[in-house]
């Protein structure tokens, strides 16, 4: 029993260290959703005035995809949700509503890390940088 709380132990914050690493991380409280390609579809971007950049993209209607990212989600309204790719800062603002499953789009101010979070999620190996 000790054996196997130790490797629990040893497993659980290398997986979560190695989030950032993985995907596109969604954070609010104590909890993280992690976007991998798996449950990302139909990505893309539009760069608009200011260099904001437009991600926008549909996710899977699964358990394991958006099933897990609504209630991760649906249980923290109200506070602060803080989206990072790869350790970086895609944006930060208050959640006040929910994200439905078709057509999510995400505005960030930092455009290098919107436009390689884009070829990241889409599989691409090239996507113009702004």
């Amino acid at each position: 029993m000790r054996y196997l709380l130790l490797v629990a132990a040893l497993i659980l914050p290398v997986s979560m260290a190695k989030a950032d690493e993985v995907g596109m991380v969604f954070a609010t409280g104590d909890e993280q959703y992690v976007l991998t390609p798996d449950c990302a579809e139909r990505v893309d971007h539009v760069v608009v005035e200011n260099d904001l950049v437009h991600l926008r993209f549909d996710m899977p209607e699964t358990p394991a995809c958006f099933g897990i990212f609504n209630s991760r989600l649906s249980s923290h309204l109200g506070e602060r949700l803080v989206v990072t790719f790869r350790g970086e800062m895609l944006l930060e603002a208050d959640l006040h509503t929910l994200l439905g499953p078709k057509r999510i789009v995400l505005v960030s101010r930092h455009p290098r890390v919107a436009v390689e979070a884009v070829r990241y999620l889409s599989g691409a190996t090239s996507i113009e940088a702004p």
